[in-house]
């Protein structure tokens, strides 16, 4: 009998094959995976550990960049200073090395010895080193020795310290605050000097800077500086008039057609050097008062004319009849514009012109404390301008009739409350023909590679119209007159200044029993195509606007014999 021959038998050895090159091929397609795993997506993690392995580093301060003002000047007034780095192995104790460096930096070998103190890697020997010391110590090259960049942010000549503000191991104020994460990037973080296997320098790599493995755009990893609207021939003008007459208070100086922040000052002043120490001080030395919100007095009274001119309550022709005083809600309000003057009937114009308080209240009736709530509203009050400030107060509007009847209203008491910033963005609107503007205080952004990023005004309705071109003529007109025969006199140090001022009650008395007040001066100039819109307020004075008019005027003078 034959056996039959499995037709199977001869297919066994190659399904054999065939499996074992499955599993073959699945096992080289896991081992290249793993391979390209290992070369791509960690190479930057084992490339950072293999560099770690062979460095040897020491931290570096942080590294911030600069405020500067529209010109590329800084504002911190900032020195350049370096710090010295040596590798220990390089400086034995005894050797001219040691000598050498110690000469250099005005020590004794024994000191520089003492804070190399028998260690093998990188060391700090020297921080705060002069320009000059930095150079004789580069002329010299000595080996495994390493000069870091540095700087003293805060000089004694740095301006618009509240603007600016500070950053420190004490906290962050003002665009040291806001700008932080531009200012500050992330790295270098270390500086590294690259060792072989026995601990000597590799010297064709030498001394690195490391920075940190976060990810990110260059723009964000590296410090980059901002460049602000500020002017600093204009804010020096300004800071040597208030260290000469504000001990308490501020100035805003604008350009009405982009809203671009000239300058800003406020007093009292203080030493961002020294911030340690003037945290401690009680006079609210770190205030920003150019963001703090005032009782506007009769510096409010062109709003409120503003606001009946565009609600059809008044007409240029209307006139108001004036005896000293005026009936509202229940009461009697003096009208100190009335003293001495023989006539009884004033026009809209001369009521701003002479600052009367019987033509506003009269408005105020006329309009409706509603309506002009919400037309102080449109016009930028109640609410925060946009500065990107931190510690802006957005003031205060009448209530609502319903609320309260606040006949003060009329006249910027009670509780009307507004921040010079935002009586600048105001006036700027009035001197432009009636559209508004937002503060903008950073203009640009600039990384080390040179790269810029422009940046636009910031606010929701930039350049929106408030108030037509007619009312914004008309509410000029009487500012000009405010001035040439009015209450703001003093301001007059120029043909065609525009402006108003106002003497705001505060309730506090002097040492000796006298009332206090905050004086107001807000104009600009010339009154045809403005250049400035200045706002001036002097707290707690026994003077009056007028007071803050002549304050305003020695400013402007300042900006015009500058030739600004």
């Amino acid at each position: 009998m034959r056996l039959r021959r499995s037709s199977r038998l001869p297919t066994r050895p190659a399904a054999r094959l065939i499996l074992l090159v499955v599993l073959a091929t699945i096992l080289s397609a896991v081992l290249t995976a793993r391979l390209a795993w290992v070369q791509l997506a960690s190479h930057a993690r084992l490339a950072e550990a293999a560099v770690s392995q062979r460095a040897q580093v020491i931290p570096l301060s942080p590294t911030r960049g600069a405020v500067l003002d529209r010109t590329g000047v800084s504002l911190t007034g900032s020195r350049l200073s370096y710090t010295v780095a040596v590798y220990a192995n390089y400086f034995p104790a005894g050797s001219r090395q040691v000598s050498m460096l110690a000469a250099a930096l005005g020590l004794s070998p024994s000191a520089v010895e003492a804070r190399l103190d028998g260690r093998c890697g990188p060391v700090y020997v020297a921080r705060g080193v002069p320009p000059g010391t930095a150079r004789r110590l580069g002329e010299i090259g000595l080996e495994g020795l390493a000069l870091i960049a540095d700087e003293v942010r805060y000089g004694a000549d740095s301006v618009a310290r509240h603007v600016v503000g500070y950053a420190g191991q004490s906290g962050q104020a003002g665009l040291e605050e806001a700008w932080d994460s531009i200012l500050a990037g992330r790295g270098p973080e270390f500086l590294a000097l690259f060792v072989d296997g026995r601990g000597e320098a590799v010297e064709s790599l030498g001394w690195r800077k490391l920075y940190s493995a976060a990810g990110g755009s260059p723009l964000v990893n590296l410090p980059c500086d901002i460049v602000t609207t500020l002017d600093v021939g204009v804010q020096r003008v300004v800071e040597e008039v208030m260290d000469r007459r504000v001990a308490r208070g501020a100035i805003v100086v604008m350009d009405p057609w982009t809203g671009d922040v000239l300058a800003m000052g406020s007093r009292p002043d203080f030493d961002q050097a020294r911030i340690d120490e003037e945290l401690e001080r009680t006079d609210g030395c770190l205030l920003n008062r150019a963001l703090v919100a005032y009782p506007p007095g009769s510096a409010f009274k062109p709003v409120v004319m503003a606001a009946a001119l565009e609600e059809g309550a008044v007409h240029r022709a209307d006139r108001f009849a004036c005896g000293g005083t005026v009936a509202a809600d229940g009461r009697e309000i003096a009208c100190p514009a009335h003293s001495g003057r023989s006539d009884t009937e004033i026009t809209l114009a001369e009521g701003l012109t002479v600052s009367c308080n019987t033509v506003f209240v009269r408005l105020w009736e006329r309009l409706g404390q509603d309506a002009l709530r919400e037309w102080a509203a449109r016009f930028g009050f109640g609410r925060g301008t946009f500065s990107g400030l931190p510690g802006e107060e957005t003031g205060s509007l009448p209530p609502t009739q319903a609320e309260k009847l606040e006949p003060d209203a009329a006249f910027g008491q009670g509780t009307v409350e507004v921040t010079p910033l935002q009586m600048a963005c105001f006036f700027s609107a009035v001197a432009n023909g009636g559209r508004s503007v937002f503060p903008r205080l950073v203009r640009e952004v600039r990384s080390p590679a040179g790269t810029t990023a422009s940046l636009a005004a910031a606010g929701p309705g930039r350049r929106e119209r408030v108030m037509s071109e007619a009312t914004a003529a008309q509410v000029a007109g009487a500012l000009v007159a405010a001035v040439r025969d009015g209450t703001g006199r003093a301001a007059a140090v120029a043909p065609d200044v525009a402006g108003k001022t106002g003497t705001a009650e505060t309730g506090r008395r002097d040492h000796s029993g006298r009332a206090l007040h905050d004086a107001w001066f807000a104009g600009f100039w010339p009154a045809v195509v403005p250049r400035y819109v200045i706002v001036v307020v002097v707290e707690d004075t026994q003077a009056g606007g007028a007071h803050a008019a002549s304050i305003f005027g020695e400013v402007l003078g300042g900006l015009r014999s500058r030739g600004s």
